[in-house]
């Protein structure tokens, strides 16, 4: 044999290799494998909702394949185009955007690969089905507890974001503003609008607008734990902790901790862990070729405070899926 011969024999073998490690799904290996389309690392409850997916598609003996936009939608798209040339069975997405999405929906579907959607909508019409927080219960709630903890009126600054998020659009639109109808003593002073929900963001626009409107602000409310917790900060680096209460949603693990410390007021269990076990059930329904009753499934949410904090179980805090945990705070 030549050693030109050889050296292309090696060349065409781990090809055949990489596209074996990379690039195969069921078809090749008999395994099912999921692509996960996840929106931001450095978001903790988005790395929540990763881990929780990965365990429970572990857990089946299939294979998860995560690939991170960064919070950017183009990125997405070329994030799913890759999972397409992977050839993975399935897609799980976390859409960054709800109409900024359609484009990778449609192109995994059209490609044959089922989409299924988690945390938010897409304005797709070609994904499978839905796994969302029931989001207007979430806004509305919220309003709820601030009327109960200020039955005399309050004014409001409003940390609102990702702006394009549905999510963030249904809870504002179907939940926080019918709700806020039925009180007109709570007032918003301000809405801040954000492109991303870091911790970072929130404190920045908090502390702009203690510097704007001062002892007008009795609460500050977000969209979620990330701006909330950026509230909290800025809050407390003023010395207004005990002015000033901060009310999240989507509860993350810094954000029960802060409740637990009662820096923050309030916030709402977005239990990831629900979301992947109805994932995997969808999953399963597919592989057997049924379709679903529903296209959006709406998990309710957990109210938790001070009260609570403690008792609350799901598999976020540790433990499983059929034994969670609960909350173990840090001293």
């Amino acid at each position: 044999m030549s050693k030109r011969l050889f050296m292309l024999l090696c060349v065409l073998v781990l090809v055949a290799s990489l596209t074996a490690v990379f690039g195969a799904g069921r078809a090749e290996t008999g395994k099912v494998v999921i692509g996960l389309s996840m929106v931001q690392q450095d978001s903790d409850w988005w790395a929540t909702q990763e881990r929780m997916l990965r365990q429970a598609i572990e857990a089946e003996g299939w294979e998860a394949v995560t690939v991170w936009a960064a919070g950017d939608q183009s990125k997405q798209i070329s994030d799913v185009e890759d999972l397409i040339a992977r050839k993975v069975d399935y897609i799980i997405m976390g859409p960054i955007q709800q109409a900024g999405s359609v484009v990778a929906v449609d192109n995994a579907a059209n490609a044959g690969i089922p989409v299924l959607l988690v945390g938010r909508l897409s304005d797709s019409k070609n994904s499978y089905a839905s796994v969302v927080a029931h989001e207007p219960l979430f806004g509305s709630l919220q309003i709820e507890q601030i009327h109960k903890d200020f039955p005399n009126g309050a004014n409001i600054v409003y940390l609102y974001g990702p702006v394009g998020a549905g999510y963030a659009v249904q809870m504002w639109e179907l939940g926080t503003l019918p709700t806020l109808a039925k009180y007109p003593n709570i007032k918003i002073l301000f809405r801040y609008d954000h492109q991303s929900d870091i911790t970072s963001q929130g404190m920045a626009s908090a502390e702009d607008a203690i510097t704007r409107f001062g002892s007008q602000i009795d609460a500050i409310a977000a969209t979620n734990d990330g701006l909330g917790l950026g509230g909290v900060r800025a809050v407390q680096a003023a010395g207004l902790g005990d002015k000033i209460k901060v009310y999240g949603a989507g509860l993350t693990m810094m954000g029960i901790q802060a409740v637990y410390d009662g820096t923050m007021q309030y916030t709402t269990l977005k239990s990831q862990a629900k979301n992947a076990a109805k994932l995997i059930e969808l999953v399963k329904l597919a592989i057997s070729g049924g379709k679903p009753t529903e296209k959006v499934v709406m998990i309710p949410p957990t109210v938790v405070t001070k009260e609570n904090c403690l008792t609350v179980a799901d598999p976020m805090f540790g433990g499983t899926f059929t034994e969670p945990g609960t909350f173990q705070p840090k001293k």
